[in-house]
Parts: C-alpha cells; structure tokens; sequence
C-alpha cells in the first residue's frame, strides 16, 4: 500500500511538473536564435535632437541601421526628467531595440529593462549593471580630449584656449581632463605656456549661455574654445563666427583657406568641421553612430552580450577629425605628436587611458605625467 502511494503520489508531481513547465514555457529570451528583430527605438536624454553632438549622433546611428539592416527606426524625445521612465517603456513596447542616450536615461532603463526581458537595451555613455539584456558602452573619450588639446595648445597665438562645459559630470570631465592633459604635453614639449580657462553652463540645453560664456573667454584671451556642453555648445560655434566675422574675415575666406581666422572652435562627440568649415580646428570625438551600429549588428547575428563595453582608439570609437579645412594651421611638430599619442593608445597605453569616473579635474592634472617617449 505504502510502495502504491509513493508512486502515485511520484506520478501526480510528474505531471504537475509538466503542467507547470507548459504553463510558464517563455517567449523567445535575449540573444536566442530565431527571433526576428523588426524594429529599434531611441530615446533622447533632456537635450533632446537638433544638438549637433550627442543625441544627434545616436539618432545618425539609429538611421544608419534602419538603412543598413532594414530594421523600422523611431525616435522618443519629451524633454522632462521625470518622463524618462516613460518614455523607456513605450519605446520597449513598440520595438524589438531600446537605445537610451546618456546618464539620464541610465535608471529609467534599469527600471524597465527586467519588465522586458525580450527586449535589447543599448545604453550609451552609461553603466547599467549586470543586466542580462542591457549592454552598456563607455568611452575613453578623453583619448580624444588629449589629442584635441594637444593641437589646440599649438595653433593658439594667443596663448590661452578655453573650454565651455556643461555640467561637472564623469563623461563631461573626462573630455576636459584630457583636452588639459593634451594642453600639458604640448606645453612640456614645446616649451610653450599655454593656458586653460573653463567657464560651466550648468546646463546642456541653453545656446545663449554658450555663446556668452565663449564671449567671455574670447574676452580673456582664449582664441581657441573647446565645445563639452551638449545643445548648448551651439552658443560656442555662433559666437566663434560673430567674433571672427567682427575680424573681417568671411565664410569664403574660411572655407577655401585664404585667411586664418583669429578664433576657433573645437568640436565634440561628431565631426563638425563640414558644419563650420574653417572655424572648426579639430573635433573630439566619440562614434556613438558607429557603436550603435556594431551593437544592432551584433544582436541580429546573435552575438548580443549584456554587460558593460568600454571602447577606446584601438577599437575605432575615440580620436579627432582629419581637420580637412584647418590642418594647414596645424605645426608639423604637433601632427608628429599627435601620432606618436596614437600609437599608445592603440597599444592601449595606461598613461593615456584619461579615467572614465572623472570628478576633480585639477587633481588629475596634478598628478598626469607626459609620457617621456612624446617628449623625445
């Protein structure tokens, strides 16, 4: 009787285990072959497109896959902070693909990402943790802000080159860090004292308080003006024009290199040399386009990996423009340095890897030490 229980009551549990496995068999997980992948989402931070840096170049990635991968691209950009969870959430309900642009979209996506789990985040310029279908890119973007510095620092007559940053966040510092960094070497290497201003719009979506502050720093001195600041570095380029347009000097003279103009811009996050021909000196930057990409790509060939990525110039996703209406400016010395740099960072040299969790500038400097091989 008892041997009779045990195997009916062994046959009863059987079945309810089957029951059950039916019951919560799941839809198709994260990176599992087979699973169609139609359409991909971005969700903007605050600053929204139309910035000409960061979230107009997620959105350019964005595209390029629609185009490349024919995947149905759109785009979600309510500017409140307080909307982003929401937004996060009827992106992941209309597509197969999230991308979330920067640090303000991070908790919105770690909020949503485990209500999703068939969806894939890509989660740029922020870490989300050890999701398992979040992958999360950071950049060594002050690789691109050494550079950068290092050709400021020598075309400056003046001797004073300035940055205009938008809020005292990590990705913001670490361009600045290196842009300083580069500034040093040139200095320790020419002989030069080139010196740094910085003014903080503690904003990234005001044009107007971009062009006063780069007003104010052209006013100190500073004939080179180095662009962290989101929408609002578009002050930084309009007032770069007005200041050498009160020079005389016009978009043709710029544009074919018939006269040097007395103030330049540096770009960021995007090439912006076609944007200002001859006013751009060089642009940092940081191929959000091309990662975004490489990551959609990935995921339709199964390779998605959740997780952090940290990409640097070895990997193609930091370094400067080929400055195509401005190298001519450029001394043959700094060019000379500039790719001995890029020979480090393509063996991934420590020195020149600029900290991603960048809080105190100054502190930084104080501690950077040339590397002796650019010195020589």
């Amino acid at each position: 009787m008892e041997r009779k229980t045990l195997i009916l009551l062994a046959g009863l549990t059987i079945v309810l285990l089957m029951a059950l496995i039916l019951l919560v068999k799941p839809s198709p997980e994260v990176g599992q072959p087979g699973r169609k992948i139609e359409g991909i989402t971005m969700v903007t931070d605050i600053g929204g497109l139309g910035d000409k840096s960061f979230n107009d170049a997620g959105w350019n990635g964005v595209q390029m896959v629609s185009k490349g991968l024919g995947l149905k691209a759109d785009v979600i950009q309510k500017m409140e902070g307080r909307e982003l969870v929401e937004n996060v959430s009827q992106a992941a309900e209309a597509s197969d693909i999230v991308v979330g642009m920067g640090f303000m979209i991070k908790d919105a996506i770690i909020a949503n990402a485990p209500l999703y789990p068939d969806v894939y985040f890509i989660l740029i310029d922020e870490n989300a943790g050890a999701l398992p279908n979040v992958a999360s890119y950071l950049f060594y973007s002050g690789q691109s802000g050494y550079l950068a510095g290092i050709i400021a620092a020598s075309v400056s007559e003046k001797g004073k080159i300035g940055v205009v940053k938008g809020m005292d966040f990590p990705s913001v510092l670490t361009y600045v860090a290196g842009f300083k960094a580069g500034a040093k070497t040139w200095n320790e290497f020419s002989g030069d004292k080139v010196e740094v201003l910085t003014k903080t719009a503690d904003t990234f979506i005001d044009s107007a308080k971009g062009r006063a502050l780069t007003k104010s720093l052209i006013n100190e001195g500073a004939d080179i003006i180095f662009d962290v600041a989101g929408a609002t570095g578009i002050g930084v380029y309009e007032a770069v024009q007005e200041s050498n347009r009160a020079e005389g000097i016009t978009e043709e003279e710029l544009t074919t290199g018939s006269k040097m103009p007395k103030y330049f811009a540096v770009g960021v996050d995007v090439d912006h040399d076609e944007m200002y021909p001859g006013e751009v000196l060089v642009s940092a930057l940081k191929k959000m386009s091309e990662t975004i990409y490489r990551a959609v790509e990935d995921i339709t060939k199964n390779n998605f990996k959740g997780g952090l990525h940290l990409v640097d110039f070895k990997d193609g996703f930091t370094g400067i423009s080929d400055m195509k209406y401005t190298k001519q400016y450029v001394p043959q010395e700094a060019l000379i340095l500039v790719e001995k740099a890029e020979e480090l960072m393509m063996n991934r040299d420590e020195r020149l890897l600029i900290p991603l969790d960048m809080m105190d500038v100054d502190e930084y400097l104080d501690g950077f030490k040339v590397p002796e091989e650019l010195l020589k």
